[in-house]
């Protein structure tokens, strides 16, 4: 007789026990199901700008004028600012006051222009004739971008040379010259 309700015993503790696994196992995967699914979901609202920068030629000069217009080019509202904005002419370098408060940027492109500066005439002549130690002229800043739910934060260091050598001045993304902030 013992044997037999040891046996009814051990059935019904494995039972039990396979039971508890089984609803472990499950309530495990349900809770990594969520933690993917919240994961795929709130990536999808990350901010993605890229900045560009547009050179306009003065008319009848040779100078120019140069901005910078962040695009948004993610499906959602995120906001920006810029800080540490220099335009650098030859050996002259000229800061631009930083934008302290965040802005919003819509999908899609919204036309936010940031002006940077001025290149007159006689700085683009004295680029030409090489009369710099550093020949060139460069525009520098540091982005700042965050999503609405201040959840996803990114800064970056972006550097751009302008070329004044043709006719038609040229903004050049200089990837090698790119820092993290």
């Amino acid at each position: 007789m013992d044997w037999i309700n040891c046996i009814k015993t051990f059935s019904a503790d494995y039972a039990n026990a396979v039971t508890a696994l089984t609803a472990l196992g499950a309530l495990i995967l349900a809770g990594v199901t969520l933690w993917f699914l919240k994961r795929e979901f709130s990536a999808k609202y990350r901010p993605y700008v890229m900045p560009v920068v547009e050179v306009e030629k003065i008319q009848e000069s040779l100078g120019c004028m140069v901005s910078i217009v962040p695009r948004n080019v993610g499906p959602h509202l995120c906001r920006f600012k810029l800080t540490k904005i220099r335009l650098q002419i030859g050996d002259e370098t000229y800061e631009t006051p930083d934008i302290n408060e965040w802005m919003l940027l819509a999908p899609q492109g919204v036309g936010l222009r940031m002006p940077v500066g001025n290149v007159n005439e006689a700085g683009v002549k004295k680029i030409r004739e090489a009369r710099y130690k550093n020949n060139r002229i460069e525009v520098s800043f540091a982005m700042h971008t965050t999503s609405i739910e201040n959840k996803f934060n990114e800064s970056k260091s972006f550097c751009y040379e302008i070329n004044v050598l043709g006719e038609t001045p040229q903004a050049l993304f200089r990837s090698e010259w790119q820092q993290s902030v």
